[in-house]
């Protein structure tokens, strides 16, 4: 079962809509409520906000709901489908389908964007290209669990960030500098070569013609880098964008992950441009089986 709830203010909108910015999140009411406080913040006023949830079955409708009350003029979508397990492949490539822009913005739902976050993602889209931002700073646990149970606020001033860093709250504070000077780039903002899924973007033309996420994989921790394989065979590269299109990242225990290393070569060797089972069911094209020995568990 999916359902659509839709908060349509296309006519508050006077122009077309510069991106959708698209939210992952599963049973993450309170760090969803942060990351939309955030929202209000941006500089970028034109873009939708579509939350793509993987099944929550906590009070987080309730948080989407409140947010769509407070802030009639932005467009919200919140695509849900039952909880089956991890399906986030599934349920992003549903969010795209509703979204309404020509930009896609993806990011996970345990962060607060910079308030120049969707500006900056929106300065530097070019076609071809898949932006990525990876996490930004990262708010330590202690402090995060004070920010997710309202007994702090957080504000995203430079001098702020830095001060919180003093005193132990946030680390890698240089990550919420912008920085548009190509040569200082080059130095100071290294380069990954790969996606990252809690923050990119590109072109939906270009999401597309990958197929979008491959919906058969249904085990955390590789679907993103799998994504970002494909668009590379669709001569479509990533290019950092960090220092430039910051997000702050609420701290966690880590979650059970699989041996990545033997999956990835094998995700690297194929040569299936697109996924077979994606935004639409093709004849041929990679899928999980390719990378995993026992992909039904």
């Amino acid at each position: 079962m999916c359902s659509i709830l839709i908060q349509d203010a296309r006519g508050m909108i006077r122009e077309k809509l510069k991106c959708s910015l698209i939210v992952s999140a599963y049973n993450q009411a309170p760090q969803l409520d942060l990351l939309l406080e955030s929202v209000r913040w941006q500089t970028e006023k034109n873009f939708e906000v579509v939350i793509a949830d993987d099944g929550s079955s906590d009070n987080l409708p309730d948080i989407i709901a409140r947010f769509m009350e407070q802030e009639p003029g932005i467009p919200v979508a919140h695509v849900w489908h039952e909880d089956a397990g991890f399906r986030k492949t599934i349920i992003l490539n549903k969010a795209v389908k509703v979204s309404r822009a020509d930009y896609l913005v993806f990011v996970d739902g345990d962060m607060i964007l910079d308030p120049r976050f969707i500006e900056m993602h929106v300065r530097y889209a070019r076609p071809g290209r898949v932006m990525c931002g990876w996490r930004g700073v990262k708010i330590r646990e202690p402090y995060a669990r004070q920010l997710i149970e309202k007994k702090a606020s957080f504000n995203p001033s430079l001098k702020n960030v830095f001060w919180q860093a003093v005193k132990g709250n946030l680390s890698r504070p240089f990550r919420a500098t912008i920085i548009h000077n190509r040569v200082l780039r080059k130095y100071l903002a290294k380069e990954r070569g790969r996606l990252g899924g809690c923050n990119f973007a590109l072109y939906k033309s270009d999401y597309e013609k990958a197929n979008g996420m491959d919906e058969s994989i249904l085990q955390y921790g590789y679907e993103d880098y799998e994504l970002g394989h494909r668009l590379q065979l669709n001569g479509i590269m990533p290019v950092g964008i960090r220092n430039c299109a910051n997000t702050f990242h609420l701290e966690h225990p880590k979650s059970p992950g699989l041996d990545m290393s033997e999956i990835k070569s094998r995700i690297r060797a194929s040569t299936f441009p697109r996924c077979r089972f994606g935004l639409v069911e093709l004849d041929d094209g990679s899928s999980n089986d390719m990378f995993v020995k026992d992909a039904s568990k």
